[in-house]
């Protein structure tokens, strides 16, 4: 399969007592988007530092533009009035899109499917800097991460639906205990970095793990749906007819 060239990336809170029924309800409404042509991947991954929303959803698309199809507007249409129970329960819904950037290059290739953890690091970089930061990336960041054992990924996305220039990046990890390395230190310690977070006027930085992905690959059928529930480390296939 082709790289994927653009993300859907929501992150959702729900009220205390709507936890349970957003999480019985995620299930169906990832499964309703893999069904549809160019989105790819749908994963979900809970929260485990501080602060920022509980809830991470992100999908892999063909291009940011398979969110302006008339299957995917169709889908949405039909959906809202069986939803909007559920999303007035929701304290924050915060859905960007992005297309990506580096693609083809060493550092964004897939070493897994299911990445058990991820850093998404968010930027807005000064308009007149964002050449210096795209540099600073590519230059120093990027390969000092890249050699550290169990940094595994980084892939850079630009939002496409943003009014001034606003970037993510999202870190795919094998441990959280890579924070505690000495390469790790070094890495955000330099000279460079340190410049570069002085003229960023927005930036978000939140850890999470693995909590559920969906697959949607070729089979025997239209496609099948690898469901994997990873605090069960159950993995199960469900064929779906054409």
């Amino acid at each position: 399969m082709a790289e994927s060239q653009g993300l859907l990336y929501v992150h959702m809170n729900p009220a205390p007592d709507a936890e349970d029924a957003l999480n019985a309800w995620y299930d169906q409404h990832a499964l309703a988007r893999l069904a549809l042509p160019g989105i790819n991947t749908a994963a979900r991954y809970k929260n485990v530092g501080a602060g920022g929303a509980p809830y991470l959803a992100i999908y892999d698309l063909d291009d940011a533009d398979t969110l302006r199809s008339d299957a995917y507007l169709s889908l949405r249409a039909r959906e809202i009035p069986e939803d909007e129970g559920l999303m007035g329960r929701l304290t924050l819904m915060d859905r960007r899109v992005y297309r990506a950037l580096d693609v083809g290059q060493p550092w964004t290739a897939t070493w897994t499917e299911h990445a058990p953890f991820i850093v998404s690091m968010t930027m807005d970089p000064r308009p007149d800097m964002v050449d210096d930061w795209h540099a600073w990336y590519l230059k120093e960041h990027i390969p000092m991460l890249m050699e550290l054992p169990g940094w595994r990924r980084i892939r850079r996305f630009e939002q496409v639906d943003s009014a001034r220039p606003s970037f993510l990046a999202l870190h795919e990890l094998e441990s959280l205990d890579i924070f505690q390395s000495q390469g790790f230190k070094e890495a955000t310690g330099t000279p460079w970095r340190n410049r570069v977070f002085g003229y960023v006027t927005r930036r978000e930085r939140l850890t999470f793990s693995l909590l559920r992905l969906l697959i949607g690959a070729p089979y025997s059928y239209r496609f099948c749906l690898i469901v994997a529930v990873i605090e069960d480390e159950a993995l199960a296939c469900h064929p779906e007819q054409a």
